[in-house]
């Protein structure tokens, strides 16, 4: 059997699609590499705020009042976190979540959470 000739596809239209497969796979590989870099630079940053939460959360652990609580909260981190940014992590208390209270607990309250008002 013969097989069927390409008549009706003119040169110029097979380069056209030609090239467009080539920038196609061009732009999937330079956004593969891309992806790559930004997963690889979050995860980094993401350990930087770990081992940093790590040092402050000891620091706080270690406070008895609550100066020594404000004094770990301007304590200056070793390695600061996104130095160029508006919302750079240079200090302890920026790293403060609501995990860590702000405020030691009452030392009457033995869970840290105030007594209803009638039981008082």
């Amino acid at each position: 059997m013969n097989a069927p000739d390409d008549e009706g596809a003119d040169p110029q239209s097979k380069l056209v699609a030609v090239v467009g497969l080539v920038i196609a796979l061009g732009l999937g590989a330079a956004g593969w590499v891309f992806l790559g870099r930004a997963a690889d630079t979050g995860v980094e940053r993401l350990a930087r705020i770990d081992k940093m939460r790590a040092l402050c959360t000891e620091a706080w652990q270690q406070a008895r009042t609550e100066s020594d609580s404000a004094r770990v909260d301007k304590m200056a981190l070793p390695d600061t976190i996104d130095p160029q940014s508006e919302r750079r992590i240079a200090r302890c208390g920026l790293l403060r979540g609501e995990s860590i209270p702000n405020t030691l607990p009452n030392p009457r309250e033995m869970s840290g959470e105030p007594m209803p008002r009638g039981l008082r």
